[in-house]
């Protein structure tokens, strides 16, 4: 059975971006760099909502042709395009970045069926109200969260709404040299 991972890049008090969507606080460097490849390298489908599903097409999709990015973005640009997208929006009218489906609601039917599929990890990013109800059903089967030493104030919680108490183990840490820390959390 293929494992159900949400990655997301947050800060100390928990925020994924600021009051008005910024993530400029978002620190990268070639470590950061090579975890994220290795993500992507691990898994055969990402699930996304409608605007992280537009804004990845929308950039990598367009990497490949652009001779002026990093060579860490070519690789992970190669990778993140080939695997198969799931897009859950009702209001996307058509879904066409490599391999996409588009599901017009979070069924966990669905999912269950995607997760007893033969293959790699399924892959989640951005959509913290996505998140949330993945959390809600019970169907995350891990939470990678790179913390960074920052506390923004204010903005968009990752985990808000969740309706019930969910236990969790700690099953990695890792320390990054910018100070990020990686808290990577599974199902109890």
């Amino acid at each position: 059975m293929k494992k159900l991972i949400a990655t997301y890049w947050t800060t100390l008090d928990g925020y994924i971006a600021g009051p008005n969507g910024e993530m400029d606080w978002i620190r990268g460097d070639e470590e950061l760099s090579a975890y994220e490849i290795g993500m992507v390298s691990d898994a055969d489908t990402l699930l996304l909502g409608k605007k992280t599903y537009q804004d990845f097409a929308q950039y990598w999709g367009s990497v490949p042709a652009n001779s002026s990015v990093p060579q860490w973005e070519k690789i992970y640009a190669d990778k993140v395009n080939a695997l198969d997208h799931v897009v859950i929006s009702r209001t996307l009218q058509k879904a066409e970045w490599g391999k996409s489906t588009l599901w017009r609601d979070l069924d966990a039917t669905k999912v269950e069926a995607l997760k007893a599929a033969p293959g790699s990890s399924i892959l989640m990013y951005g959509s913290a109200t996505i998140l949330q109800q993945l959390t809600n059903l019970g169907l995350l089967d891990e939470y990678h969260l790179l913390i960074h030493p920052l506390l923004l104030g204010g903005g968009r919680l990752l985990l808000d709404n969740i309706d019930q108490r969910v236990q969790l183990e700690l099953a990695d840490v890792h320390r990054f040299k910018s100070g990020v820390l990686r808290l990577v959390y599974r199902k109890a």
